[in-house]
């Protein structure tokens, strides 16, 4: 049996899903940070089932990600995650905006991002080298070193 995909390139979305969750992936799509709404749920109209539809803007192409509600999950958006889920949009599109060619300029962009996520004390980038010794190429701290804290491989 071959696989036939429900969803292509210049599919109206009205025809998958059911009129509300169309209507908010076509209001999500207006939002000048189109990540800010995410995620949406939306409802299959043929299945009934239920997605969790995830809004990317790649280089000028908009990107949405369908992800199933497992059937034994309540599925909800909670403002917790919702906010989460912003910053950490955020987070990818400045490393995403980055010029390409500086891996130091990543790894100092990164630390920042996750340095901001979490809000750990403490925040490092490691290049490791041939014989595995690590050394600190991106760090930083808001005081004295303390826990908790995360380290990031660079290679």
């Amino acid at each position: 049996m071959l696989f036939q995909p429900v969803i292509c390139i210049g599919t109206d979305v009205r025809t998958v899903f059911s009129g509300p969750s169309a209507n908010a992936l076509f209001k999500a799509t207006k939002f000048g940070e189109v990540s800010l709404p995410n995620p949406i749920l939306v409802h299959c109209k043929k299945s009934g089932k239920q997605f969790y539809a995830i809004i990317h803007l790649v280089t000028g192409s908009l990107i949405i990600d369908f992800e199933p509600v497992m059937p034994n999950e309540t599925p909800k958006i909670d403002v917790g995650s919702l906010q989460s889920y912003k910053y950490a949009g955020k987070a990818i599109a400045r490393l995403q905006s980055l010029p390409s060619g500086s891996v130091e300029r990543l790894c100092d962009t990164m630390v920042q991002e996750v340095f901001e996520l979490t809000g750990y004390e403490l925040v490092m980038a490691y290049k490791f080298h041939d014989d595995e010794h690590g050394e600190v190429v991106a760090e930083i701290t808001k005081r004295a070193r303390t826990i908790p804290w995360v380290t990031l491989s660079c290679y």
